[in-house]
């Protein structure tokens, strides 16, 4: 057994889980999106183009200069190349996807610390549906989404809200 802080009942529960996420049609199919973006060199330069620019805005907004309307005008054409482009929106939708499974899980696991015994999945579908609705565009009221911006078409400009992308990419909203 490897070292860790788990007890061995746990660390079994642990591999058995994962065994079962590595197995899951779900992670395969998603994982196969995954590597069909980062194959395709046009893609992933689309990708890493419109994410170190939208920094490069976030940064001098950051810095208290506005960005001028051909720099927002460029950006916004970078982002919808980006969701034109199936092997990116593939992508996004399947990290989407595995960050909602491992978020589901975690949630699991935090109630059941937090309460002492093992949550429904109603108990936990409730609670999740309740952090889900505290933004229009997914996220938890905490400042960040997860990477949940089902909703989300990249421009969230809703009162309150800005959207930005993460340093890999993924969509996101954050509060302010």
């Amino acid at each position: 057994m490897a070292n860790t802080s788990l007890t061995p009942e746990l660390s079994a529960c642990a591999i058995n889980l994962a065994a079962a996420f590595a197995q899951s049609q779900k992670i395969v199919s998603a994982k196969a999106r995954i590597g069909l973006f980062y194959q395709n060199q046009e893609a992933t330069d689309l990708f890493r183009k419109v994410s170190e620019y939208g920094e490069e805005l976030r940064n001098k907004q950051m810095a208290g200069m506005q960005p001028s309307e051909e720099e927002i005008a460029k950006f916004d054409d970078m982002r919808k190349a980006v969701v034109a482009n199936p092997l990116c929106t593939g992508f996004l939708e399947a990290r989407q996807e595995i960050d909602e499974m491992l978020a589901t899980v975690n949630q699991y696991l935090c109630m059941a610390i937090d309460n002492g015994c093992a949550p429904t999945d109603e108990e936990v579908a409730a609670v999740m549906s309740q952090q889900m609705s505290s933004c229009s565009c997914g996220c938890h009221g905490d400042g960040g989404c997860e990477g949940n911006c089902e909703n989300c078409d990249g421009s969230c400009h809703e009162e309150g809200h800005e959207c930005c992308h993460g340093k890999d990419g993924e969509g996101c909203c954050h509060k302010h």
